[in-house]
């Protein structure tokens, strides 16, 4: 049992920093750039349908609970990836908690940072899946990301500060967007909008992010534009407000790579059989982050992250549990004549 573990059992669990977990028998690459992801992570209960879907009724199907979040999925994906990565999150105390610590462990992710609260339940995301694997509606409760604020990110400081790169999501509070930015330095953010409601926390910083990457319903809010606005429209002018590259994610009409001062690269949707939506976009970041940080020009890094997303779509979990460098390698050639030339 990990120290991490050992405290929830004992019911001694506080706001601190935990001792370094175990060494996973996963282990990334040591010569890859350190890289912290500062979000949500929670336990993911699914429910899909086995026919299709009737509203207000019983359906059949399955129902299953693996670990999730927005922040912990990307860290995952990046350590599946061969990335040295760490994960600040916030945990609750209860089995929830002792999951998700073991599993993203295990993954390869550094979870020493994380702080673990005595009186609350760990985050929780609950969604319903159509026959199709396509979202019919979903609820989260992350209240407890927002013990997450400054002085708790003063504490814990000095296992950022380590990271050649940070990747943010919008389960933040606005202090703490606030503390990030202002002690980032010269380190490039990646920064996902998870909501178009939760978009709005990130707004004020775009030119501060290295890289975003919205759907269009938050692009839209982060240009405070209407539901109207054409693509065009709220890519230019995101980048008017200072946001130098984004990813536009179109769910099936799939994906637009912008760079200031470029012209758009398009790419379609991945024609795989899909199992889950769910946590595909949270891989599509991670091979962004890990193409990029490779030092792959955006269009090509993008090719890279629909490869790695690919394999989570066809995946019941959030995360692919064969993700792999090699993996998205077999995935990518085998998508090679879909994509433009």
């Amino acid at each position: 049992m990990s120290g991490l573990e050992h405290e929830l059992a004992s019911g001694h669990v506080g706001a601190v920093i935990v001792p370094p977990p175990n060494p996973a028998p996963f282990m990334p690459s040591t010569d890859s750039p350190e890289i912290f992801v500062i979000g949500g992570a929670n336990m993911d209960l699914s429910g899909q349908a086995s026919a299709a879907f009737q509203m207000q009724e019983s359906n059949l199907g399955q129902v299953a609970a693996h670990p999730g979040g927005v922040g912990r999925n990307i860290a995952e994906a990046l350590a599946r990836l061969g990335r040295k990565v760490g994960l600040l999150s916030v945990l609750g105390h209860d089995g929830f908690a002792a999951d998700i610590l073991r599993q993203t462990r295990d993954a390869g992710v550094d979870m020493s940072a994380c702080l673990l609260l005595s009186d609350q339940t760990t985050c929780t995301y609950l969604s319903l899946l159509d026959h199709l694997g396509e979202m019919i509606g979903a609820i989260n409760d992350m209240a407890a990301m927002d013990a997450l604020d400054s002085e708790q990110l003063g504490l814990r400081f000095s296992h950022l500060d380590r990271a050649d790169a940070w990747v943010i999501d919008a389960n933040l509070s606005t202090d703490a967007l606030a503390y990030l930015l202002a002690h980032a330095g010269g380190r490039p953010i990646f920064a996902e909008p998870v909501s178009a409601i939760k978009a709005q926390r990130l707004a004020p910083y775009l030119d501060r992010f290295y890289l975003m990457k919205p759907n269009l319903a938050e692009a839209r809010v982060l240009a405070a534009l209407p539901e109207t606005a054409d693509v065009e429209t709220v890519i230019k002018r995101l980048h008017d407000k200072g946001l130098p590259r984004l990813v536009l994610s179109q769910g099936r009409e799939g994906l637009i790579a912008s760079e200031a001062g470029s012209a758009p690269y398009h790419l379609p949707a991945p024609k795989v059989s899909v199992a889950s939506v769910t946590g595909a976009g949270d891989t599509l970041m991670a091979g962004l982050v890990d193409g990029l940080l490779a030092g792959l020009p955006l269009p090509e890094a993008l090719n890279w992250a629909r490869a790695a997303a690919s394999l989570s779509l066809q995946s019941a979990r959030a995360v692919c549990p064969n993700l792999s460098t090699s993996r998205v390698r077999q995935q990518l050639e085998a998508q090679r004549m879909e994509l433009p030339s």
